[in-house]
């Protein structure tokens, strides 16, 4: 749409004008009724002022000395500037050994003729191992290991500080014309691999000179451990090069066509090894800088440098990494110090909410750590209902606080006004799984226990509890607990007999203990998946109950029977002289009975579980199972009941 245009207005009072102008502070100035001012006069003015403000600016900067014979010599030496090659020698030395980067120390040195003559073979190789030390491109040092690798061997010519200078920083082939990789339409050699920290044969060659420049020699090939031959990717050599403009000679020390002669003219490997020394030795001589004496000690000197530098920098990053070590400690301690101060006021807090609550030292029961984490509930419930608060208890507000808090409160009164811990309403029941359940509540497990389990204090736990189930809300608490619904079953099936005489503790009718051990795999042997992602539903409970009663008297009748048999009572007196079982006897092993492996171990291609044996009444092969207990106990992974 077009835009509304403001009405005509015909009355100048600026109460009756456009709307929009109407609204404005300050209606704009009429420039063309002033016309009394000087243009000058007004830039000059502006001028002063503005001067007038930087010299406050700068005096505040400087902060003039008071002392009038410093302030008479302030100005003494303004603008003078010392050249950097006009420095003493030394000292550039200094700062080139300072340089870290071999790109900086390159474009510093080659600045000008007289920096060039400083430049050093220990400056050049610390620049390089200590190029980006502490980060993952240690590309140089990588480099300059590599060239020294070859210097180790004695296998090339060694390279002058400006030369090392310039492998270090090398982008394009060094063979120029006779580049394998050149370009003629702009008369570039090859770039190098950016991804590639070698310098094979100890020059700056592309991958085309390396595949179409090399030789490769088979692994047979008697120089490939010898002392002065270059290889690189262990069965590749290449000719030396010679610099046209210096005559220089870089690279390795011996020509292809040398060692292939070498080769062909010797059969002993003692002689071609004589050989190739005086082959080294004439190429020192006629082609090197260096003879043999002084190459030694230039290339010993070199080693030298490299292994100082490298264990200066490792102990410089080592140094760092204490140094943030301690650091991040000390930040570490701070700030759990702060999240400490805060959860504990918010602890003080929830205290404050549950002062009337009757179980609040249950609800509050927690364990004060040292780490981020700085508290953890006992309570299940409590923890997963504070897990938010406690995680950001910066951002976490006292209404918040209070609110989860009386959710909390809620949950543990309603359990002390239904007297769940009390387990009155289970004590007097003819369920004998419900006397186990008792039993274990009342002598075997403690409230905190059951209020850790996952599913204590859950919506249908809550549910149960508001709907007088009780019962049903603490077998979902059990169901979570690992070990808990075995041992109900043992003790609903298996009950204390208090009459039996003490003379009698050790026969086979008396072993409550044992049989209890014995119920408890039955279970853990029917239970579907109990400790799995799904809850065991009542339904399920109830037949695992009683499929698993009927197991377990079969398993307890033929338990007897195996205890009582003949052959049994002579396996204990059979032969006990067998050496590495000090602390396991054949009772020990024939206890095993009591808490058969469910597991099925393959041995001479015969199932050999103990539980299938006592079942299926396989006397004979449990008792050999049971030797074999008793002879090696540790490879089966049993002990003492």
């Amino acid at each position: 749409m077009p835009p509304t245009l403001c009405p005509t207005v015909t009355s100048s009072s600026p109460s009756t004008a456009c709307p929009t102008r109407s609204l404005r502070k300050r209606q704009p100035a009429k420039l063309a009724d002033d016309i009394d001012f000087d243009l000058e006069t007004l830039l000059k003015e502006h001028e002063q002022s503005g001067a007038e403000y930087r010299a406050k600016r700068d005096a505040k900067k400087t902060k003039t000395v008071k002392d009038p014979e410093d302030e008479k010599y302030a100005d003494a030496f303004k603008g003078y500037v010392i050249p950097f090659d006009s420095l003493p020698a030394l000292c550039i030395e200094k700062v080139f050994a300072m340089l870290d980067s071999p790109q900086d120390l390159y474009n510093l040195a080659y600045s000008s003729k007289f920096l060039m003559t400083l430049v050093t073979p220990e400056a050049v190789i610390r620049s390089a191992v200590f190029n980006n030390l502490r980060k993952r491109d240690k590309g140089n040092r990588k480099i300059m290991s590599n060239i020294m690798a070859y210097i180790n061997t004695r296998s090339i010519h060694v390279p002058s500080a400006h030369r090392m200078l310039r492998l270090l920083n090398a982008k394009s082939c060094e063979r120029g014309d006779r580049c394998w990789g050149k370009n003629l339409n702009t008369g570039k050699a090859m770039s190098l691999n950016v991804h590639s920290f070698s310098r094979p044969f100890g020059l700056a060659i592309c991958d085309k000179c390396v595949k179409f420049g090399t030789t490769k020699v088979p692994y047979s090939h008697f120089s490939r451990f010898q002392q002065g031959v270059a290889f690189y990717q262990w069965n590749l050599l290449m000719d030396p090069l010679r610099d046209l403009k210096t005559g220089d000679v870089h690279g390795p020390l011996l020509e292809v066509l040398e060692l292939q002669q070498i080769e062909n003219s010797y059969a002993n490997n003692d002689d071609k090894k004589c050989a190739l020394e005086g082959m080294v030795a004439k190429a020192l001589t006629n082609e090197g800088k260096y003879c043999p004496i002084h190459y030694e000690e230039k290339a010993a000197a070199y080693h030298e440098i490299f292994e100082n530098a490298e264990k200066e920098a490792d102990d410089v990053v080592l140094a760092a990494l204490e140094r943030d070590a301690v650091e991040y400690v000390k930040r570490r301690e701070e700030r759990i110090a702060k999240r400490m101060l805060r959860i504990r006021s918010i602890y003080s807090l929830i205290e404050e909410v549950l002062a009337d609550c009757p179980l609040k030292d249950l609800a509050l029961d927690c364990t004060w750590l040292e780490d981020e984490r700085c508290v953890k509930f006992t309570c299940h419930i409590v923890e997963q209902s504070l897990s938010n608060i406690i995680s950001a208890p910066a951002s976490a507000t006292d209404r918040t606080i209070i609110n989860v808090a009386t959710n909390i409160k809620r949950i543990f009164n309603s359990l002390s006004e239904k007297n769940f811990f009390t387990f009155s309403y289970i004590e007097n029941s003819g369920n004998r799984f419900r006397r186990g359940i008792f039993e274990y509540c009342r002598n075997e497990t403690t409230p905190l226990e059951i209020m850790q389990s996952s599913t204590a204090g859950d919506v249908l736990f809550m549910q149960a509890i508001e709907d007088n189930k009780p019962v049903r809300a603490l077998v979902r608490a059990l169901n979570r607990m690992r070990g808990a619904l075995p041992r109900i079953f043992a003790l609903s099936v298996m009950r204390s007999n208090p009459e039996a005489a003490p003379a009698d503790a050790d026969a086979v009718e008396n072993r409550i203990d044992d049989f209890r051990k014995l119920a408890e795999v039955v279970w853990t042997k029917n239970a579907p998946n109990q400790y799995g992602s799904e809850i065991m539903s009542f339904t399920t409970i109830k037949d695992t109950f009683n499929s698993s009663v009927e197991e377990f008297k079969t398993m307890k009748k033929n338990v007897k029977d195996y205890l009582r048999d003949d052959q049994t009572r002579r396996f204990l007196l059979r032969d006990v002289s067998v050496a590495g079982r000090e602390n396991f006897s054949r009772q020990d092993a024939l206890d095993q009975v009591f808490q058969p492996k469910t597991m099925t171990v393959w041995m001479q291609g015969v199932r050999n579980s103990a539980y299938d044996h006592i079942f299926s009444r396989s006397f004979e092969a449990l008792r050999n199972l049971h030797e074999q207990y008793f002879r090696r106990p540790s490879q089966y992974s049993v002990s003492r009941i």
